[in-house]
């Protein structure tokens, strides 16, 4: 409970901080004209995209200083930075949302447009689930195999006769205490970040901006959240496989050392193609999979 306490107090001034910034580069009157939102919509989301990465940097950090990380059960705080800054992440570009430019002068009306959260996401939504998924399967998988001491991991050398010959242990392993609340805080990220491509879906179209325009900066803006998202989820994915692949390994449990090792590279470069990929700002009329079906526009 103190661990969880601890991890909110640290979190919300990284979060404030990503708000103060938020409230301060988007002051200025309201752009007049076409050139002037597009310029506007792109400065407005590289803003929001630059604050709130460096306020998910700022959390981890909090949560990895050594003078942090030794308080409460060991590893708790470090085992859970990761999540903690994707929660502040997905957060900050979730407040950043409701601050998009309102261009003044010509009424412009728009088609009604059903979107989804699948659409905006494109490939990189179920790459997440899927991480998101396999960490969680991992974490309880880990629990479950634990020795009794909670922190490593124990091979039993039996004779024919059933007699206990020699044990080994090796550790540090990812328990319960570990896993439990890598556990809650990935939930609250994959919360988080449902409810961040929601507001990208569901804010009102920007005017001035043709359809495949505004369309071009939602899957942006759905790209980026995803991106770094997985970014930190992939992050502490590694961490975890990583250990219990180390463990696994020193008590001769190879066929298990060997998966956890080949599922954490795995995470780690996966993560990476996600993350950089969603820096490129997405094209109007070219969705993420999807065939090019309008004339190509300026990207947004």
């Amino acid at each position: 409970m103190h661990a969880v306490v601890l991890v909110i107090v640290l979190g919300l001034p990284a979060l404030l901080i990503t708000l103060i910034v938020l409230l301060v580069t988007n002051q200025g009157g309201p752009p007049r004209d076409h050139e002037a939102t597009v310029v506007a919509a792109r400065r407005h989301e590289t803003r929001i995209s630059a604050a709130a990465a460096a306020a998910s940097v700022c959390s981890a950090l909090a949560l990895g200083n050594p003078a942090v990380v030794t308080w409460g059960p060991p590893g708790v705080l470090l085992g859970v930075a990761p999540f903690v800054a994707a929660l502040t992440f997905c957060l900050a570009r979730l407040s950043g949302e409701t601050r998009w430019p309102r261009p003044t002068g010509e009424v412009r009306s728009a088609p009604l447009v059903r979107r989804s959260v699948r659409d905006q996401g494109g490939w990189r939504l179920p790459v997440f689930v899927g991480t998101a998924v396999g960490l969680a399967v991992a974490l309880v998988v880990f629990g479950l195999t634990a020795a009794a001491d909670g922190r490593s991991v124990e091979r039993v050398v039996t004779s024919a006769g059933g007699v206990v010959v020699e044990t080994h242990a090796a550790g540090p392993y990812p328990d319960w205490e570990l896993g439990g609340p890598a556990l809650v805080a990935l939930l609250l990220v994959v919360g988080a970040t449902v409810l961040a491509l929601r507001a990208v879906t569901r804010r009102p179209p920007i005017g001035l901006l043709s359809p495949e325009q505004d369309d071009a900066i939602r899957r942006t803006s759905a790209a980026r959240v995803l991106g770094g998202a997985q970014a930190w989820v992939g992050l502490g994915a590694t961490g975890y496989l990583a250990f219990a692949a180390g463990a696994l390994l020193r008590v001769d449990e190879l066929a298990g050392g060997i998966a956890c090792l080949l599922l954490a590279v795995v995470a780690f470069v996966g993560s990476l193609v996600v993350a950089t990929t969603a820096l490129t700002p997405r094209r109007a009329g070219a969705a993420d999979g999807v065939p090019r079906t309008a004339p190509a526009e300026p990207s947004a």
